[in-house]
């Protein structure tokens, strides 16, 4: 299939709008404040190749399309669309693009042109995208972090736990701030002083023998992935898992310390604010976490099938 190059990495042909499958630039929206105001919600959602099965598998998807539509309700959006119709269109999609690789499905929701900035409520637009997007799964070094001083959003600010394209700016500010000073991550704190996420991810920390990481109620990102891994390391690894606030001096002398999310999948953490991380390697128990993760998620284990959704 002919291709050509975005932000994203290569353009699929077809990308689904408003209830079709259309044409790649055929898919326009208006210049209107429904992405201006950054007034729109997303999910980002892996699908994985299976090479030697020929085989994708949509990792999660039911649990992202809940969550999208807890942000629907809290974003105080309309949509004429199911979450049944939007598993089934991200399913066709990528069975319309054809894809043998792994990519990711990018489902986005955003007002209306006519709904306007001082009464945010009312009818908006849909649209799923899906671009290429290889694991990094098998990295084979941890990532160096500091810790910013851009503080998360609290709940009472913003809806910090959905996943609101508003919010990244609070993350990007912080990501930004931490790559001009050398370091690969960012890693927030909230207004409590407390240790909460990296943007884009969340925080699995690692001592004596227990993962602990912070609560729900600490201004996170509800995360999928975070729930995915802290049911592995319960029932897969047989690991005690503590939810609980946690100090930023803890993380710095932690045994080992990763990062958990769509994007970063398993990302193992090998320096804070310049303090090696164990011996700066990757970890036994990430390590092993992402063994399993990987295995799982490419239908090699085939434990927990309810996680998988396979495109047929």
């Amino acid at each position: 299939m002919a291709k050509s190059k975005s932000f994203w990495g290569e353009h699929p042909e077809h990308i689904w709008l408003d209830g079709e499958i259309v044409p790649w630039d055929q898919a326009t929206m208006h210049v209107t404040q429904g992405h201006i105001f950054a007034h729109s919600i997303f999910e980002g959602i892996r699908a994985y190749w299976n090479q030697d099965q020929e085989k994708l598998y949509v990792f999660q998807l039911d649990a992202h399309l809940e969550r999208l539509y807890r942000s629907i309700k809290l974003m105080r959006m309309e949509t004429d669309f199911t979450l049944e119709d939007l598993r089934t269109s991200s399913i066709e999609l990528c069975l319309k693009n054809e894809y043998r690789e792994d990519i990711y499905v990018f489902p986005s929701v955003y007002f209306q042109s006519h709904v306007y900035l001082n009464k945010m409520v009312g009818p908006t637009h849909t649209y799923i995208q899906t671009f290429p997007h290889a694991s990094e799964l098998d990295r084979t070094e941890g990532a160096t972090c500091g810790i910013s001083s851009w503080t998360r959003i609290t709940d009472n600010m913003l809806p910090a736990r959905i996943k609101c394209w508003a919010n990244y700016r609070n993350s990007a500010i912080a990501w930004t701030q931490e790559s001009l000073s050398g370091f690969d991550e960012a890693i927030m704190m909230n207004t409590h002083g407390k240790i909460c996420e990296a943007p884009g991810a969340c925080l699995g920390m690692v001592q004596d023998g227990v993962l602990l990481t912070p609560s729900v109620t600490s201004d996170i990102l509800v995360s999928v992935t975070r729930n995915t891994i802290l049911q592995i390391a319960r029932e897969v690894l047989g690991m005690p898992v503590v939810e609980r606030e946690i100090d930023r001096t803890e993380i710095y002398t932690a045994d080992e310390i990763f990062l958990c999310g769509t994007g970063a999948e398993i990302k193992p953490v090998s320096s804070i604010d310049h303090y090696t991380i164990g011996d700066g390697g990757i970890g036994p128990v990430t390590q092993q976490l992402r063994q399993v993760y990987n295995d799982l998620i490419r239908g090699i284990d085939t434990r927990y099938p309810e996680w998988r959704t396979e495109v047929m």
